[in-house]
């Protein structure tokens, strides 16, 4: 019971907290903090013309680029050049066995090789600041995997957002133990590649931000889900919702994070 309690404690002074690192609304008795939302465009870099036009959506979406696909270079700078985030969305072995995609990072590398794949795959995605993983089902349940991943990650300072393509994945809490801002998908947009049902998911994202103030949504660049985003992205000032780059969600968990282990060592050596 006391450790459900403290973790509900927890989870409720995060809250508090990226609440407090929001912008507010509202006069007096009416201020309330802004929700915000993170949505990450995956695959970028194959759909060059949706990718174009994904890209130049007037909204500061994060825009995730296949190191391997044929247009990931001229796509990451289109991102960077309109102001966007760039992250990499790096292949990772899935349990539906092999992927069409070259360089994924699989069970049997060693670390060497897990460490080189990564670094060579930044380097084909101009101006990366972060990873996701594209796939990886099957990798991310390995601890002993995700711990090379993130080292390499904490030493090149970059950030990493667990697309938690299994529920049995390791790969944010491990991000966590190596000191590397992280973050979790709550939502695929477009899982059912269908208007439809892509309003009701990010409906969904949307009450998910409002009721615990943040929330992070991955889609891709159909263009069902474009349609959507233009006629829905508008919509999110009326709902007190702000949309930003998934680097802020990230920057404001990692204070949250870091005060958290400060205090619980304060509290342990006035106790010892």
């Amino acid at each position: 019971m006391l450790k459900k309690m403290k973790g509900r404690s927890l989870v409720l002074k995060m809250f508090l907290g990226l609440s407090m690192l929001m912008p507010v609304t509202g006069m007096g008795d009416d201020i309330k903090p802004r929700a915000v939302i993170s949505i990450i465009i995956d695959d970028i870099g194959y759909r060059v013309e949706e990718g174009r036009q994904m890209i130049s959506l007037p909204a500061d979406l994060t825009y995730a680029v296949l190191p391997n696909a044929p247009q990931a270079k001229q796509l990451a700078r289109l991102a960077h050049k309109h102001g966007k985030e760039v992250m990499l969305h790096m292949p990772m072995q899935s349990t539906l066995g092999g992927s069409p995609e070259q360089g994924v990072l699989d069970v049997d590398m060693e670390e060497r090789h897990v460490v080189t794949a990564l670094q060579e795959a930044f380097a084909k995605v101009p101006h990366a600041i972060g990873m996701n993983n594209h796939q990886g089902s099957l990798l991310t349940r390995h601890p002993g995997h995700m711990t090379w991943v993130m080292k390499e990650m904490k030493r090149q300072n970059y950030f990493f957002v667990d697309s938690r393509t299994s529920s049995q994945s390791v790969a944010e809490a491990i991000a966590f133990e190596q000191g590397v801002g992280a973050i979790r998908r709550d939502v695929f947009l477009d899982h059912v590649i269908d208007e439809a049902s892509i309003k009701s998911e990010f409906n969904r994202l949307v009450q998910l931000a409002q009721k615990r103030g943040h929330a992070v949504g991955i889609g891709h660049p159909h263009p069902e889900t474009l349609a959507v985003l233009q006629d829905m992205l508008p919509m999110l000032d009326d709902l007190n919702i702000q949309l930003v780059p998934i680097s802020q969600q990230i920057n404001a968990q990692k204070v949250l994070v870091f005060n958290t282990k400060s205090e619980n060592k304060e509290a342990f050596r006035q106790h010892h």
